[in-house]
Order: structure tokens, then C-alpha cells, then sequence
């Protein structure tokens, strides 16, 4: 994301723009490459692109929960980072994020307007927010083992 969320969000717009099958979040791998017995267990009559793609998938769900929470290790103390990717006008309502699996914790959190409250379970880490939020937002870290 370097710290570039319109960017992102550029990019998650095209991709959802151009899914292979509209609503169902597939993509296309290459061009027709497949036997013709995978074209039909796949269940295309006349296949252009090979899909579903599940890799592409995965890195766009992956992208989308760390536009959420993402532990950046590019620093000396592992740091979660809260909400990169969230735009700025989301930050006029309240919102919640519960259950994103971390390495070796689990994490929620919740913004009410004008504090973020996380709670961490598991292992602790250096916690910042994304830079779409206040720098005066108030910052609640609660943890549990």
C-alpha cells in the first residue's frame, strides 16, 4: 500500500470493474490454454481466459484486510498499523473490526469518531494508526493472552 491508500483503491476499482465472472470475484489467468477436458468441468462453453484465477483472489482479499490491520516489520519493533487503507470519509461514522488474524494474535478494533480502541489477543505489539486518521485521535490498546 506504501502509504498510498488512493492508489490502492484505484487499483481495487479496476479489478472489481473487470472480474471475469461480475459479482462472483474471479479473475482470468492467461488465455486458453486448457484441454478440452478441463473447459468443460469448468463449465464455460467457449472459454477465453482460463478462470477462476484464485491467486489473484487471494492477494485481493489479502489487500483489502490489510487496508484494515497490517503488521509492518520494516520497522525494529514489529508495529501493527491500524486502518491504512481506510479513506478519510469513512472517518465520519463509527466502525468495527473484529477477529483479523495476525501472527500469534488476533486483533478488533473500533472507532466511535474519536478514538480508536484495539484489543489485541495474544502477542502484544507497537501499535499506529494510518494516516487517514486524526492526528489527535485518541488511542486505547487493551491485550489479553
Amino acid at each position: 500500500m506504501l502509504e498510498n491508500p488512493d492508489k490502492v483503491w484505484k487499483t481495487l476499482h479496476w479489478f472489481w470493474q473487470h472480474q471475469t465472472s461480475p459479482g462472483l470475484y474471479t479473475w482470468w489467468e492467461g488465455e486458453k490454454r486448457l484441454s478440452t477436458r478441463w473447459e468443460s468441468i469448468r463449465g464455460w462453453v467457449s472459454p477465453n481466459p482460463v478462470t477462476p484465477h484464485y491467486w489473484t483472489a487471494a492477494e485481493m482479499l489479502l489487500l483489502q484486510l490489510d487496508m484494515l490491520v497490517y503488521l509492518d516489520n520494516s520497522e525494529t519493533e514489529p508495529t501493527l498499523v491500524i486502518g491504512a487503507g481506510i479513506p478519510k470519509e469513512w472517518l465520519n461514522q463509527t466502525m468495527a473490526v473484529k477477529g483479523l488474524s495476525l501472527p500469534n494474535s488476533q486483533v478488533d478494533w473500533q472507532w466511535d469518531g474519536k478514538q480508536i480502541n484495539v484489543m489485541l489477543r495474544g502477542e502484544r505489539y507497537k501499535v499506529r494508526l494510518g494516516s487517514a486518521f486524526p492526528a489527535e485521535t485518541l488511542l486505547q490498546i487493551h491485550s489479553s493472552r
